[in-house]
């Protein structure tokens, strides 16, 4: 098993002992009316590289934007915390937002206050690559899932749409312009990996498993936890999981490579976001940490590579 795999193991150890409160994910409808919005601002949405790769690897998760009512404190909460900039010319109120990082651009945010809600929707929406958008979409039908955008061109960032699988997880689905981001490991600050919580993990795998072709294996890892990791091409994709605690709607959970989980975690609630997992020595060697922002988004931080556990050679 490569070190890769090795230790992007789940958060889900120990979880539902140590978590206070629970989050939900957002319902898709706003991200569908957003999409479909013929008023206001046009929505433009920026290629997923700053150049184009011509190489598209599908089954990657390519891209994330964020839906938030709260556009000035994620720009604060995201910029403090991973010094993340953002598009100068955007306006407060601006439909889209381009979120870079070392001058490249890693994801967006969809400014939600324009779409009337009467409970808080916001959450990280993860891009998968997928070869056809179309017959991807008429899949995800014909196994129980739902289309909530159908199959739309956006010149600058592709084919795209946007679906829940039978289980409710909502992905986006693209086919990209000019390519998808080449693999490599990720700077500090930048996207890891994305993981999938679910309520039927062996569901879940055949239908991704028809969808874009993920092959799984379950992983034997950290003493007796076991992993679900979905890989194509001989590539780690995403891990999977069942959901490891009650309240919490199935979902892809995306994560952030940092250097100090717990330096992280000590300043999410200063910049108004919460803690759903603090960072314990007991799960996962304190490497990971599950916060959530002001408008109630979760994202994962993990530390990578992990510390070295005590008396062992290897992480």
């Amino acid at each position: 098993m490569s070190l890769w795999m090795a230790n992007l193991t789940p958060v889900a150890s120990g979880l539902a002992m140590r978590t206070a409160r629970s989050f939900r994910f957002a319902l898709p409808a706003v991200l569908a009316s957003l999409l479909a919005c013929t008023s206001g601002p046009r929505i433009v949405l920026p290629s997923v590289t700053p150049a184009p790769t011509d190489m598209h690897h599908q089954g990657k998760f390519v891209w994330r934007d964020l839906l938030t009512h709260d556009l000035a404190g994620a720009k604060r909460f995201y910029g403090e915390l991973f010094g993340w900039q953002f598009e100068v010319n955007a306006a407060e109120d601006s439909a889209y937002t381009v979120i870079t990082h070392a001058g490249l651009p890693i994801g967006g945010i969809f400014y939600t206050a324009r779409i009337e809600q009467e409970i808080n929707r916001s959450q990280w929406v993860s891009y998968m690559s997928v070869t056809d958008v179309d017959l991807a979409v008429e899949q995800v039908r014909s196994a129980g899932g739902v289309v909530h955008t159908p199959p739309r061109d956006y010149p600058d960032r592709g084919r795209m749409a946007v679906v829940s699988d039978p289980q409710g997880a909502l992905v986006a689905l693209v086919r990209t312009t000019g390519g998808d981001p080449a693999d490599g490991e990720p700077a500090i600050n930048q996207w890891l990996w994305t993981e999938l919580w679910t309520t039927d993990v062996e569901a879940a795998v055949s239908f991704y498993r028809t969808l874009v072709g993920y092959e799984f294996e379950m992983a034997q890892v950290y003493e007796e936890t076991s992993y679900g990791l979905l890989q194509r091409d001989g590539q780690p994709r995403a891990g999977v999981l069942r959901l490891p605690v009650e309240g919490v709607s199935p979902n892809w959970l995306a994560y952030v490579r940092v250097e100090d989980p717990a330096a992280i975690a000590a300043r999410v609630e200063s910049l108004g976001g919460s803690l759903f997992l603090a960072p314990d020595e007991d799960v996962r060697n304190g490497d990971v940490a599950v916060i959530v922002d002001p408008s109630g988004a979760a994202l994962t931080v993990q530390r990578w590579p992990p510390k070295m556990e005590e008396g062992r050679g290897e992480p």
